[in-house]
């Protein structure tokens, strides 16, 4: 990427790599967020404050149906803190992104809620060819853009509930775990490839015999299986360790 010479022109740069498919993508989902929060007896006020706080679309969902069904607080904060665990090794593998940028370490807190599947892909993959004192430019106006796209999505599906099939609003929420295992099926590493693959493969019969603890029981079994298999599996990092 071509050298960047300011923090504005890092901020506009991002922003305008975040029009396009991470955009839309958020626009879409949350326009089916936004209609099924609605469904749920959310007011709109409720339903982006959820977007804009919580900010992890499994999270929102868990969000609108424990507190529609009168849920404790507390089990409200634990159900949404659980459906958004997978934040933690993401924003994990983000750091070493930021290691080496001047800005003050405080500003860590808003650059992990900002984390999202669309910021944490781009970061990774361009990260590394951006300047260190201007990649957390780029990234608040990444991802500040995906968050707009977001609110603006939830308000339009919180305004076109009544005329917008319920079907339809359960396949726009859809968009992401679906963006999400399109990334993951990209990967150039095996060990990760295994992990996606086992992870489709375990989660139907998972859901089926606990659907409360399905998805967490075939994460935890395919990852750790891909895990213990690493050594055993072709790599670009076993190579590179075998020629060094």
């Amino acid at each position: 990427m071509k050298e960047l010479e300011t923090n504005s022109r890092a901020v506009l740069v991002g922003i305008r790599n975040a029009f396009g498919l991470p955009a839309l993508l958020l626009f879409s989902a949350m326009t089916g967020f936004g209609s099924f929060a609605h469904e749920h007896g959310f007011s709109l006020y409720m339903s982006m404050l959820s977007t804009i706080l919580i900010w992890g679309l499994p999270g929102q969902v868990v969000h609108v149906e424990l507190y529609g069904m009168g849920a404790p607080l507390i089990a409200v904060v634990l159900g949404v803190a659980g459906a958004n665990a997978r934040f933690m090794p993401m924003t994990l593998s983000m750091m070493p992104i930021f290691d080496d940028s001047p800005h003050n370490r405080r500003w860590n807190y808003l650059l992990a809620h900002m984390i999202s599947i669309n910021t944490w892909t781009e970061m990774l993959h361009t990260g590394p060819e951006i300047r260190a004192d201007r990649r957390m430019a780029y990234f608040l106006g990444f991802s500040f853009t995906c968050m707009t796209s977001g609110i603006i999505g939830v308000l339009q599906g919180y305004i076109l509930f009544e005329s917008m099939p319920q079907t339809v609003s359960l396949c726009l929420i859809f968009l992401v775990p679906v963006y999400f295992g399109l990334i993951m099926s990209n990967t150039v590493h095996p060990p990760f490839l295994l992990a996606f693959v086992l992870g489709c493969i375990l989660g139907p019969p998972m859901h089926l015999l606990t659907p409360e603890w399905g998805l967490v029981l075939a994460g935890l079994i395919s990852g750790t299986l891909a895990y213990l298999m690493r050594h055993k599996l072709p790599s670009p990092w076993n190579s590179k360790e075998g020629n060094g």
